[in-house]
């Protein structure tokens, strides 16, 4: 299993942007994953004023790489302070991966031709990319 650092690192981006969000891109079942995940981590955060603000900060602007980041520190500290609620995230994580995989580029400079994503059936976050981008079947050959 991840540490909790890691494991935060990949849950903040999923709880700023909501499970909401994520069934509307990615489908039903992930997003009810991460509903369930959301609703242990507010749980955890309940009655820690600053907890709660960071993710309540998080979600009013989820594009923020600043305010993701502060997210993923508490959480982490959380699952640190609690390894039984660290498992339990880790869990949901991971079922979320499975329902869905996610690929992340996001912070990266994606130069030339980008042929390794493949088909996607899970949110696909990209970086900035230098060259041209084909979307769809356009990048396969056709005979």
């Amino acid at each position: 299993m991840l540490d909790p650092v890691s494991i935060a690192a990949i849950a903040a981006p999923y709880l700023a942007k909501g499970a909401e969000a994520l069934a509307k891109t990615a489908g039903e079942k992930i997003g009810g994953i991460v509903g369930d995940l959301a609703q242990s981590v507010a749980n955890k955060f309940k009655g820690d004023s600053y907890a709660e603000q960071t993710l309540e900060r998080a979600r009013e602007k989820p594009e923020s790489k600043e305010r993701e980041n502060t997210l993923k520190g508490v959480l982490a500290e959380k699952m640190q302070e609690d390894p039984a609620f660290g498992e339990e995230i880790g869990r949901l994580i991971d079922k979320a991966q499975k329902a869905g995989t996610v690929f992340d580029q996001r912070g990266q400079t994606v130069h030339g031709n980008q042929t390794n994503i493949g088909e996607a059936n899970a949110p696909v976050f990209s970086g900035t990319f230098s060259g041209p981008v084909n979307v769809g079947d356009s990048g396969r050959g056709k005979s």
